[in-house]
Order: structure tokens, then sequence, then C-alpha cells
């Protein structure tokens, strides 16, 4: 069944890349092209959505064919939809010298897309997968609509493989997929199986004895598998059942509020990834004392790994010593580890004239910059990068209010918060620099939550010393990891 999966989807895209590259790049850009004369109008909405997505991500691969297939068809269904496509078609016209010809622009349909379209029995916009979870057993996927028994289909397989329970349910799966454990069953996955359908399967050596039903327009799927035989069998075909049993809902977990080197309750199965900035040739910002930026985000983000490691989390350092390492590379390194965050620590500077009177710690999320101190912060952080600069921001950045922004926005919080609480306990006159949106290059491409935190200014005096000072550093690491943990706890 493996074999037929399709990687349709932007969430899939970065499995695929670790293995062909930029070939399955183009690959993903073509299909989701030539979808575009079939579409109705809800799926011109979603295929442009993927596009947007295979946009950034080309931009990060710096694949220029990528590039001009994703902006072609994005200005295609632009048109579809009757929006106004004139910022990509002035950013195709400079990367390849031509106007977007009337192939690329207009309505027309090939002679195959003239064939009538199927009839189908569900003619709502399929749904999107909003959560997922295990509870007792239970298999929980939740919708941001209620889906009916007529969007679920349900197959029972018996090879010399074993077993295999099969749903398919109409809908889309915009994120990464947890991890699925059940007791007494050998495998369970959830994937996009192809546009508009996610499917679960559940295999095992022996029979599965699983039970579907829908509760609330979200569905349960109940696995009673016992250590021995039973005579009871699963239902072959999806049936709601009409009493609905009681899902015991999650024990309540204290948040976990400083590092005590044990597991926390969120921790298993997560993967973080932490970008200490700068590195090598670039230095970052140079302040009080000819401090270095990136000597004292070096030390902070490998305490910080070696807290979370001790409650349990999987960490990856993008650097664990003095090299550069080019901005862009650095998320496309957490999207081949399928991090679940991104984590990137950087120290701030201020202007010659400010320089003794701004402090402070602040934590930013991927957005167009709103102020002009936030343009200025993106500005410096984002000098090192070449790649990225070679290409239209003002494109990149119409496609960011996509790509994460709420999750990241949350995480920022948490992390914001935690920080302070935790310096403040020991440091006085601790500055909230508060949570902001600003375009930083080394947060594209993240297909995870990711945020970069400004753990506080070099330029100022007595903020420069804390920086470099073994207990403030684990104090900023100590903090960093309640937030992530605080976050966890309340998105789990």
């Amino acid at each position: 069944m493996e074999k037929t999966i399709s990687r349709l989807f932007a969430l899939l895209l970065f499995c695929s890349l670790a293995l062909f590259g930029d070939k399955a790049l183009n690959m993903e850009v073509d299909a989701l092209y030539n979808k575009i004369p079939w579409a109705s109008k809800q799926q011109t909405r979603e295929i442009l959505h993927d596009l947007e997505n295979f946009y950034i991500n080309a931009v990060v691969q710096n694949d220029k064919k990528a590039i001009i297939k994703s902006l072609k068809g994005i200005i295609k269904c632009q048109k579809l939809l009757g929006r106004d496509s004139s910022t990509y078609e002035k950013e195709l016209y400079n990367l390849t010298g031509k106007k977007a010809t009337k192939t690329d622009t207009t309505t027309h349909k090939h002679k195959h897309a003239q064939k009538k379209r199927p009839p189908s029995s569900v003619t709502t916009a399929a749904a999107n997968i909003r959560a997922i979870s295990v509870r007792d057993n239970t298999l929980i996927v939740k919708f941001d609509r209620p889906v009916t028994a007529k969007e679920i289909l349900s197959l029972h397989l018996h090879d010399k493989n074993g077993y295999k329970e099969v749903f398919d349910i109409r809908a889309n799966l915009n994120f990464k997929a947890p991890r699925l454990h059940f007791t007494n069953i050998k495998k369970a996955k959830i994937a996009q199986n192809r546009y508009n359908k996610v499917r679960i399967v559940l295999q095992n050596d022996d029979k599965i004895y699983a039970k579907a039903f829908i509760r609330k327009g979200n569905l349960f799927i109940k696995v009673n598998n016992p250590v021995s035989g039973s005579a009871h069998r699963p239902e072959t075909p999806f049936r709601p059942i009409t009493k609905k049993p009681k899902v015991a809902d999650a024990p309540r977990v204290s948040l976990p509020r400083s590092s005590s080197g044990k597991s926390t309750a969120y921790a298993s199965g997560k993967i973080i990834v932490i970008d200490a900035g700068h590195g090598g040739k670039d230095s970052g910002a140079v302040g009080y004392k000819r401090y270095q930026e990136k000597r004292a985000v070096l030390k902070v983000a490998k305490l910080l790994g070696e807290i979370l490691k001790k409650e349990g989390y999987k960490v990856y350092l993008t650097r664990s010593d003095d090299h550069f390492i080019e901005l862009s590379d650095r998320t496309h390194f957490a999207n081949r580890k399928k991090a679940d965050l991104f984590i990137s620590i950087h120290a701030n500077a201020a202007p010659k004239k400010q320089q003794l009177t701004l402090k402070g710690i602040e934590t930013f999320f991927l957005s167009p910059a709103k102020t002009a101190k936030a343009k200025r912060i993106a500005a410096k952080e984002n000098a090192a990068s070449k790649k990225l600069d070679r290409l239209s921001k003002d494109t990149l950045l119409s496609f960011l209010n996509r790509t994460k922004i709420v999750q990241s926005n949350k995480l920022a919080i948490d992390i914001q918060s935690a920080l302070l609480s935790k310096i403040r306990k020991k440091y006085n006159k601790v500055v909230d620099g508060g949570v902001r949106e600003a375009p930083f290059w080394v947060l594209v491409g993240a297909q995870m939550p990711a945020v970069l935190i400004e753990i506080g200014y070099i330029t100022n005096p007595m903020e420069a010393e804390r920086l470099f000072n073994p207990f403030y550093q684990k104090a900023l690491a100590q903090g960093i990891a309640i937030g992530i943990n605080n976050y966890f706890a309340k998105n789990h």
C-alpha cells in the first residue's frame, strides 16, 4: 500500500526531498500545476495554498526552475479565483525576463479537462484535520467541521504480512502527524494518501479488533486487542455506532516549571532543533568589551540542549562549535530531522547612540516586520544571508501568514513569559522586550513552529556581562526549556 501513497502536500515534501532532492520538488510542483484545469473553486484555493508553500521551499533550496513553475501556478490560480496577481507576475518577469503567457494566466481548458467529472455523493469541501491524539487505546481525530459516515470508508485486509485495518477519510492533513501508539498493535500510521484523502492504517501480526464511530462530528477508533485470541471480530464496513461510549479526558498534568533532570509528560517523541546564531566567519554583533554574539549564544544553546535531553526530548544543534552555516541551511536541517520545534538563539545590538539605554529580552516569530525597530533587528540578523537576498522578499513574505505563524506566535509567547519569570527570580532590571514579528530569513522554510530569541543586548554593559556569566546563561536556558514545556502542555 505504501507504494501507492501520493506526495501532493507540502507537509510530505520534505520527506521526499531528503531522498530525491530538487527532482522531487519539481515533480511535486508539476503535479499540482497539472491539476489546476480540473479543479473546483475550493480545490483551486487548496492548490494555491500548496503552491505557495512549495514556492517558499523552492526559495530555500535555491531551485530556480521550481520557483518559476510555482509562480506560474500561483498566477494561474489567482486569475481563476479573480484575485490580483500583479505582484507574482512582476516577480516572474524579474526571474525570466518574460511576461506570463496567455496559457499561464487564462482559464483555458485542455481537451481532457472537458470530460465530465465523476459524480460524488459528497459535495461539501473536504474537512481539515485539526488534532490527532491517542487516549485509552482510542485514536481521536478532530476536524474543522463535523464529518459524516459517508466521508469515511474502511477496509479489512489479510495477507502474508499480517492483518490491516484501513480507514480512508475525505480530509486534508496540513501538519506533521504524531506517532501513534496502541497496546498490542504492531504498527499504526496516519498520513495524506492523496489529494483530499487521509489514510489511517493499523497493522498487526494477529487479528485487529477495532471499532470506529463518530462523536460530535469527530472520528474515534477504539482498539481493543486482547493478548490472546478473541471471538469478537471488528465490523468490516464503517458504521458509526448509535450508543457513543464516553472517552475519558486526559489526566490533568501540572506544567513543568524547572529543569529537574526527569522526563516531562510532553517530551516523549518530540524533536527539538536548537540553532546558535552566526558562527565562524560571522561573529554576529560585537558589543561591550568586544564581546562576540556567536560565543554567548553557543553557550546558551548547548546548555538548553543538555536540559531538554534530560527531560526526554530528542535534541539536535545546528552547530556545536565555532563554524559558519548559511541561514537557509539551518531550517533545512530542521526539516530533514522532522523537528517539532525550531529555536534560534541570538543576542541583540543597539545603535551607537542607544547602547547604554537599550536592553531587554525579545522573542520573534516570522512575519513581515510591523515596526522600524523590528526591521532594524531583522536586517542585522539577515546580514549573513546572500542566497535569499537575490530573490524578491516582498513575494516571499506575502505567503507567510499561511506557514505556521499561529503556532509560532503561541510558542513565542510561552518562551518569552517563562524566560522573564525565571530570570527575574535572581536578577533585577530585566526588561520585557515583548513578542514581536519580523522577517528573519533563518526562520524561512521551517515546516514547524519556529522562533528567534534575542536573549539580551550585547551592546549594553550590564547585559553584556550577564550574557557571559555561566549562572545567567544557565538561567536563560532553563527559562527557554520551561517555555517549551509549557507550549507542549497547552498544545499536545
